[in-house]
């Protein structure tokens, strides 16, 4: 029983985590802080909190004996719909980290890095999916007051992200050498 409520527990922590971590992503790309840099270690700081969460999640899921769930089935196979997209949200949060130390050990460019970023989208969005089609806890108030809160904050803050003017990233111009 102990293992199964912390696997429940760290399920919505982590969830949490990575809804601030989108949000606080939008503001960041949308210039709400200047300057930038200690809005993005916080940014990074949440998607750390996000990520032991879902190892802690994963961790506790695979120890249990009531859950039954079998390490094929962190690869998607022989797992209902719902792990699956579990699954896909595990292997996004582990990778997203990566390539940003891809990007720092300049193995991988600017332009790929921010192209690979947008699975952040991805992985969110699996994660409620997961949340909501198997969480034992989706039916209690908590569960859906956060599944709730989370959409309107995250469309909230990808409303004000695409929607403001002059929030789009300013270039500057190129010069030519002569």
């Amino acid at each position: 029983m102990l293992l199964w409520s912390i696997a429940r527990a760290s399920a919505l922590v982590a969830f949490a985590a990575y809804t601030g971590v989108v949000i606080w992503g939008m503001l960041v790309a949308g210039r709400a802080f200047r300057p930038a840099a200690p809005a993005v270690a916080f940014h990074r700081f949440l998607a750390m909190v996000g990520l032991v969460g879902v190892v802690t999640h994963v961790t506790a899921i695979m120890l249990d004996s009531y859950a039954k769930l079998s390490l094929p089935a962190l690869f998607g196979i022989g797992a209902k719909p719902s792990v699956v997209f579990g699954a896909i949200a595990l292997w996004l949060v582990v990778t997203l980290p990566l390539s940003f130390r891809l990007r720092k050990a300049k193995w991988i460019s600017q332009k790929v890095w921010r192209g690979f970023h947008w699975f952040g989208y991805a992985a969110w969005a699996t994660m409620l999916v997961h949340g909501v089609f198997s969480g034992t806890d989706t039916r209690s108030p908590y569960a859906v007051l956060l599944y709730s809160a989370a959409g309107g904050l995250v469309a909230g803050a990808g409303a004000w992200r695409y929607l403001t003017p002059g929030k789009s990233v300013q270039r500057r111009p190129q010069t030519v050498s002569r």
